[in-house]
């Protein structure tokens, strides 16, 4: 397995992954995500700009799976300590390639390109039925910060 930094050539693949996940993700929260298409202008920026990348695991010329990162600081806002941090905004890996080890190498790659950026922290959100993905997350020192809370009518 390979690891790395997506081109503009990758995202027909990335595309099919995406599709995978939001199908995934809707069987999750029905009530909230539908499955979908990912914005093509959307991956293509998320390539091109220097603050972002998606970095892909390949098997034989094959993206088996991907992790979306991007840059960012904290929200101005006179409480908050400022931070410049990296947000891990998908990580999917495509299901006949999961338990194998390859989203924990997804995620430690995260990390380093964030200790590369001299970054204070890695951040990244989780539908809380997703127990799987969540015990990777713990498993890879993530902890809990804060909680989503929804009064559903």
């Amino acid at each position: 397995m390979d690891i790395k930094f997506a081109t503009l050539n990758d995202i027909q693949q990335i595309e099919i992954l995406y599709e995978e996940l939001f199908l995934e993700m809707s069987k999750l929260q029905p009530m909230y995500i539908a499955p979908a298409k990912q914005d093509v202008g959307f991956l293509k920026k998320t390539i091109i700009e220097d603050t972002s990348d998606i970095l892909i695991a390949e098997i034989d010329n094959c993206i088996v799976g991907f992790l979306l990162i991007q840059e960012l600081t904290t929200l101005p806002y006179s409480c908050i300590v400022t931070h410049q941090y990296a947000y891990v905004t998908d990580v999917i890996v495509g299901n006949q390639y999961q338990s194998k080890g390859i989203g924990s190498v997804l995620l430690e790659e995260a990390k380093k390109w964030a200790l590369n950026r001299q970054l204070d922290y890695l951040e990244l959100n989780v539908l809380a039925e997703n127990r799987g993905a969540i015990a990777l997350y713990k498993k890879h020192g993530y902890e809990e910060k804060s909680h989503t809370m929804r009064l559903e009518f």
